[in-house]
């Protein structure tokens, strides 16, 4: 049919997820410089990400896996660090074009076995997994042009991606320790931080300002275990493609490696650290449109058929940024004499409703280094679930992948165990799927339909539309309520309605 008027509009979607298993197999000699292994306390294995790709047929990533081994000595404790690379490709079932890439890795497990003095065998996998997203564009009929054809207009709102950047940050800096720090002899490990501080946007750019906040744990000269903290700042103006001031941007901030050595001052002493990092900065940004539909259509002077799909948009509810405490009990952990360290670190996590909440939950590992009352040390772990609770307006289906980031690590030792305190900072833009059905197309007969100048009595009842009247005697909105004086259309009360046929 002519004069049929489309709209355009853009949907998200998850076009292709995907997940391979990594292996991590890998001895570990010790050089001449590290003391013989005693005792293995705990191994860890941190992936760090450096370079992702995607095109019509594969997904390629490629990382290294950083290997620490935290172990007693003469009853001392020791580390050492040793990296892996790793590759993997996967196999890219889209084939759409303009895609976003999100890569993200999760630790299933990683063991480790001394297979002499100086020897270990570490062995383990994580989960690599690869979300491809893109735009695609659809149409809907938006207005017909044709006098004979009554409409049953509406507007929906929908919000979809209309841009999305990443970008590399290397932060390199020399710290002194301070004066009041003994001078370090061996740095046992270290964690690091990267926190959103501030963003500002503008047609087509975003400043992102941020901090790395890094804590390394070290043994003196004097063989004492202190740490030391420390907060690079980070700052970088993006160009991301379709943003303004009105867009909802999603700004993620990811560790992708981290390097801390120790480098002498100017009196000789290990007082100085050498701290080399890369950050990764990922911002989404999402515009809502408000476009016309047709929720039914008809003919006044043809005998008309109309077909129907289901329009399936994304709405934001809302944006959240919100910081959370999460305390549990670590057990089975006595004679506590004192606690030389304590670290959270990779949070899972998901989002879902819940009796009218909109839950946020997940599981982080926690590590209690310590000393006991007989001056032996040794390192605790646990797992421990959490949940968060927000109350949202009702909503249908949503759609949020929330992102959590550890700011810090507390405790309190107590008789049975030690209490953690984790403070949990979280991030997430929450959407509603919608799906509204909406005429695709129409047709009409070959003949026109005989007028009638019959006059009808409809008898009526509240809440009845008048729409669904007129469409009955194929006749117009208009009519039906000028000639029965209705001001709404919607009936109010049980109405005997005067129709011309």
């Amino acid at each position: 049919m002519d004069n049929i008027k489309r709209t355009n509009y853009l949907v998200n979607e998850k076009v292709c997820e995907v997940s391979t298993e990594q292996n991590i197999d890998s001895e570990i000699n010790l050089p001449d410089y590290c003391p013989d292994i005693g005792n293995v306390l705990q191994c860890f294995a941190l992936i760090n990400l450096a370079s992702g790709a995607v095109n019509e047929e594969s997904i390629k990533a490629e990382g290294t896996v950083l290997l620490r081994v935290l172990y007693l000595s003469d009853g001392d404790i020791f580390s050492y660090e040793q990296s892996e690379p790793f590759s993997a490709s996967l196999k890219n079932t889209c084939s759409a074009t303009g895609v976003v890439l999100d890569l993200a890795t999760y630790l299933q497990y990683v063991n480790c076995t001394p297979v002499g003095p100086r020897k270990i065998g570490i062995h383990g996998a994580f989960i690599l997994k690869a979300t491809v997203s893109a735009s695609t564009q659809n149409s809907v009929i938006a207005d017909i042009g044709e006098e004979h054809i009554q409409l049953n207009k509406d507007t929906i709102s929908a919000c979809s991606a209309s841009g999305s950047a990443t970008a590399d940050v290397t932060l390199n800096q020399v710290v002194d320790i301070g004066n009041d720090k003994a001078p370090m002899r061996s740095i046992i490990r270290n964690t690091a931080t990267p926190l959103v501080v501030e963003t500002k946007q503008v047609s087509g750019k975003m400043l992102v300002k941020g901090e790395l906040k890094i804590k390394t744990l070290y043994k003196s000269e004097n063989k004492t275990v202190e740490y030391v903290e420390n907060t690079l700042p980070l700052s970088q103006i993006m160009d991301v493609e379709g943003m303004n001031e009105n867009s909802t941007a999603d700004v993620k901030l990811k560790l992708l490696s981290l390097d801390v050595a120790m480098k002498p001052s100017a009196l000789g002493n290990m007082s100085l650290l050498d701290i080399g990092a890369r950050v990764q900065i990922g911002v989404s940004a999402y515009n809502c449109i408000d476009f016309p539909v047709l929720k039914n259509a008809y003919s006044t002077d043809y005998a008309s058929t109309c077909s129907y799909k289901d329009v399936c948009v994304d709405r934001i509810v809302s944006t959240i940024t919100k910081n959370y405490l999460h305390s549990f009990e670590m057990e089975n952990i006595s004679n506590v004499s004192r606690v030389i360290d304590i670290w959270c670190d990779q949070i899972r996590s998901r989002a879902s409703m819940q009796d009218g909440q909109l839950v946020f939950s997940g599981k982080l590992d926690a590590y209690v280094l310590y000393e006991d009352m007989d001056e032996n040390i040794a390192l605790k772990s646990a797992q421990s679930d959490f949940a968060f609770a927000e109350n949202i307006r009702e909503v249908g289906q949503v759609k949020c992948e929330p992102h959590f980031v550890i700011q810090g690590c507390d405790y309190v030792i107590q008789e049975n165990g030690i209490e953690i305190r984790a403070d949990l900072q979280m991030s997430a833009v929450i959407f509603e799927c919608m799906s509204t059905k909406v005429v695709d197309d129409i047709t009409l007969g070959d003949e026109m339909l005989k007028k009638s100048t019959s006059l009808y009595i409809d008898y009526a009842h509240k809440g009845d539309e008048v729409w669904d009247i007129a469409e009955k005697y194929r006749t117009t909105v208009g009519a039906v309520m000028q000639e029965n004086d209705l001001s709404v259309p919607t009936l109010e009360a049980d109405k005997a309605l005067l129709i011309w046929g």
